[in-house]
């Protein structure tokens, strides 16, 4: 059986003639393969993606690099112009060839970076519209609606753990009514006037969210951060990704207001936050995210092996309650 690396070096000459590069050498590596060719190194990797996607997300990195950020992973155009090949009928993007690590949340210095970095992405991104005749991914508009339908799962998950009561169904309803009571907070806020005109805002201007912002898409050399990975990128509010980002920091330092302080204070430097945008993000912060993925994972899997691992992640979720409204509590001094 052909291994994938014996396919990609048996397609070398279609990718020498689709680029117009002379390879040396390709070896295979996480997610892909790197290829030697005299105009430097070079990623390859096969592309889940559909043409439409591919263009869209090409669009995106050619205005981003047009407006100046360009430490992102681009896709090297064919001689014919496309960001992409077509190999026996699947699709391969080639892009710069990232000699970084992966971005540490745990590490300040890391987090502060990864901040900077969206900001500035962020901050490039205005104005962007994809090529005529591109079907636009977007969720713009949507979060209440999606917010609202994760509320009815908990309820309709607590109805499910009075009948089962087995030991991840005790430990849910131990809590349920807390998060419960934290994702209608949420969804009150989110109801105000202030999430209607951020969408109306993000409309007009046109923007990049990222929409995967997480560690092993942001790149740190000692003297730049990439971001890669921008395959989920879609027309949405820019404070999606700063509420993952913050999240994802949050978790690894308990909450600690100050830490939150850091990120959003050097995001703000290079890219001001609205007083809508610091209103939704709180309803976002509120919404208990974790709570629901967990449970709604654990109640759609039902495998029997799982149910260790599962009420040991709905624990540290409860362990975190207490760190995270005592955040929410404080949430406004981040902007006094």
């Amino acid at each position: 059986m052909e291994t994938g690396q014996d396919a990609m070096i048996e397609s070398k000459d279609i990718i020498e003639s689709a680029y117009g590069i002379k390879i040396a050498s390709i070896k295979p590596c996480r997610g892909g393969f790197i290829l030697d060719t005299d105009r430097g190194k070079r990623q390859m990797r096969q592309c889940q993606c559909s043409e439409n996607r591919i263009l869209y997300v090409h669009d995106a990195k050619v205005h981003l690099c047009r407006n100046g950020f360009s430490d992102i992973d681009t896709y090297a155009e064919t001689v014919d112009g496309k960001p992409y090949i077509d190999i026996d009928g699947q699709y391969f993007v080639m892009t710069p060839y990232i000699d970084a690590r992966e971005c540490e949340f745990g590490d300040d210095t890391d987090a502060i970076k990864a901040s900077v970095a969206l900001a500035q992405m962020h901050k490039s991104g205005i104005g962007f519209r994809p090529r005529a005749g591109l079907s636009v991914p977007s969720d713009l508009g949507k979060l209440p609606e999606c917010l609202g339908k994760r509320y009815d799962e908990i309820l309709r998950m607590r109805r499910k753990a009075e009948r089962e009561r087995g030991a991840f169904d005790y430990i849910y309803l131990d809590c349920v009514e807390k998060f419960i009571t934290l994702a209608e907070k949420s969804l009150d806020i989110l109801d105000g006037q202030e999430y209607d005109r951020l969408v109306s805002r993000t409309m007009a201007e046109g923007g990049i969210c990222h929409h995967d912002y997480s560690y092993q898409n942001i790149l740190i050399s000692p003297s730049r951060t990439y971001i890669t990975g921008f395959e989920s990128c879609s027309d949405e509010i820019r404070i999606y990704d700063l509420v993952n980002l913050l999240r994802r920091k949050m978790r690894k330092c308990n909450w600690d207001i100050k830490k939150a302080s850091l990120l959003l204070d050097a995001y703000e430097e290079v890219y001001p936050l609205t007083s809508d945008e610091k209103v939704v993000m709180k309803a976002m912060l509120l919404f208990p995210q974790k709570f629901w993925r967990v449970a709604n994972r654990y109640y759609n899997s039902r495998r029997s092996w799982a149910q260790k691992n599962f009420t040991g992640m709905l624990e540290e979720v409860i362990a975190e309650y207490d760190d995270h409204i005592r955040f929410m509590d404080r949430y406004d001094e981040l902007f006094e």
